[in-house]
């Protein structure tokens, strides 16, 4: 009986067709906030710094355990010093593990909204190549009664049919372009790659205002995560300064005193790097606030011609092709009036944590997504 029941469901297989066992894309309505949380869930990185803050504190703790009493011994104590050593050593890793922790999920919920954003602007170009199509199209219906009649030569309607391959190529390159963005933000969150979600939230231009750029500069910076480290290696390397056998070995003192000094240069350096990158940010985004403006200008002419484009179709005095030219006049705006959007809202972000914003360039280059993994198969 077993092995009838077994040759039935074999049989039963082969009859249903090859695409009913294709996953099916999925669909899910995600808002900005459930994509940052998705991808934090999802990240390798962050549960990876999760788990080195309890690797940290273990190895401290062992540490501590190995001094039972603040050394109050005259300097000199070789075995106490390098106890010491290692626990100053071992708390100060186990702190920047904590500190680390934050900076790997600001890095993934900054690389999160990028990777949403980049989804809605490859989504619009898909548009605006879908509107040059149809232009093209109407061109070339245009032209080849033009030159049936005589009016055009036939360079100008072998230089249309030319124009329409090529917007055919430019749609065919954007929708590829939305697939390596839905990838990428996919694999982030946790989604299967073939999943085309939807994003729900826009972006919303808003201004960056800031009362005081050096004081907001100064604030970001002292949060640093970079920055704490290095000021606090310089406290370390201070406490080391007066132990002559730390290491287990004499080490002269003008040795220690210049591994102090070169530790403040780091940190001044450190500093000094992330206030140049910040104010970077600022500028470039209150630069962007001026081209989004003019932007935004384009996008209401543009919706003028077209209006008035289309009153005229209405009454006989435009053809379907000027309709159609002016309908991607508009989509070609509003992309680039969105993609302004999206990236003042990416710079926005960015100035608030000019770390993360490092981190990402630094892992994935300023084009693409990096220092978070996610899972690609999430659910």
């Amino acid at each position: 009986m077993g092995r009838i029941l077994t040759v039935f469901i074999l049989i039963a297989s082969l009859l249903v067709p090859p695409s009913a066992w294709a996953k099916e894309p999925a669909t899910p309505e995600l808002t900005l906030n459930q994509a940052i949380a998705m991808a934090l869930e999802h990240s390798e990185a962050v549960k990876k710094a999760e788990k080195e803050i309890d690797r940290t504190y273990k190895l401290r703790e062992e540490s501590a355990d190995q001094l039972d009493y603040v050394p109050t011994a005259p300097p000199g104590n070789k075995y106490v010093e390098m106890a010491w050593a290692k626990l100053l050593t071992a708390d100060l890793t186990w702190r920047m593990a904590k500190k680390n922790l934050t900076a790997e999920q600001d890095e993934v919920a900054l690389d999160a909204c990028r990777k949403y954003w980049d989804v809605l602007v490859a989504q619009e170009k898909v548009r605006v190549a879908e509107a040059g199509l149809q232009k093209a199209d109407w061109d070339v219906r245009r032209a080849r009664v033009s030159f049936l009649v005589g009016m055009i030569p036939q360079a100008d309607l072998l230089a249309a049919e030319s124009q329409l391959a090529g917007a055919k190529a430019a749609l065919e390159a954007a929708k590829n372009d939305l697939d390596n963005a839905y990838a990428s933000f996919n694999q982030l969150v946790g989604l299967w790659p073939q999943d085309r979600p939807v994003l729900v939230d826009g972006v919303n231009f808003a201004p960056l205002e800031v009362p005081d750029v050096n004081v907001e500069v100064g604030r970001i910076v002292s949060e640093s995560p970079t920055v704490w480290l290095a000021n606090e290696k310089v406290t370390l390397q201070k406490y080391l300064e007066d132990m002559m056998f730390y290491t287990g070995e004499y080490r002269p003192y003008e040795a220690r005193k210049i591994e102090v000094e070169q530790a403040e240069l780091d940190a001044a350096s450190a500093k000094k790097m992330l206030e140049e990158v910040t104010r970077s940010l600022y500028y470039n985004a209150k630069s962007l606030e001026e081209s989004y403006r003019s932007l935004q200008e384009g996008v209401k002419t543009a919706e003028e011609n077209l209006r008035v484009t289309k009153v005229k179709y209405d009454v006989g005095m435009a053809t379907r092709a000027e309709v159609a030219a002016a309908e991607a006049a508009l989509a070609q705006a509003r992309q680039k009036a969105l993609e302004a959007a999206c990236q003042h809202a990416y710079l926005k972000l960015a100035f608030e944590k000019p770390w993360a914003y490092i981190s990402l360039a630094v892992a994935g280059g300023s084009g693409t997504g990096g220092g978070a993994s996610g899972s690609t198969q999430g659910r």
